[in-house]
């Protein structure tokens, strides 16, 4: 996984075996300030592609969002792209920072 690039504390070995698991294309972290995550109170925004062929139900995501959760030890809200506002999805894709990309190690 040579082309994530990502804070120097993000478990990022664990993050990709997790998603290698799972119908996940493509993970970002929101926004730029990497520091905030690290505080247990804060929330950390995560952006989940998933595969083009998967079926992903809620509770599915759920069940992603707690696990990811746990990986990072803080909490997690997990979206997907088309839960982003039109206006505003350009900006957060902008400042969004890739930890996992099913091929990035190919």
């Amino acid at each position: 996984m040579s082309d994530i690039v990502a804070p120097r504390a993000l478990p990022i070995e664990e993050i990709g075996a997790y998603c290698e698991n799972q119908p996940i294309a493509r993970l970002l972290l929101l926004g730029s300030d990497f520091d905030a995550w690290l505080r247990p109170e804060s929330e950390t925004g995560m952006l989940v592609e998933h595969l083009p062929d998967a079926s992903v139900s809620y509770i599915d995501m759920a069940r992603q969002e707690r696990v990811l959760s746990e990986i990072l030890g803080a909490a997690v809200d997990l979206r997907t792209p088309n839960e982003l506002e039109p206006t505003s999805k350009q900006q957060i894709l902008a400042g969004a920072t890739l930890v996992f990309a099913e091929d990035a190690g190919e």
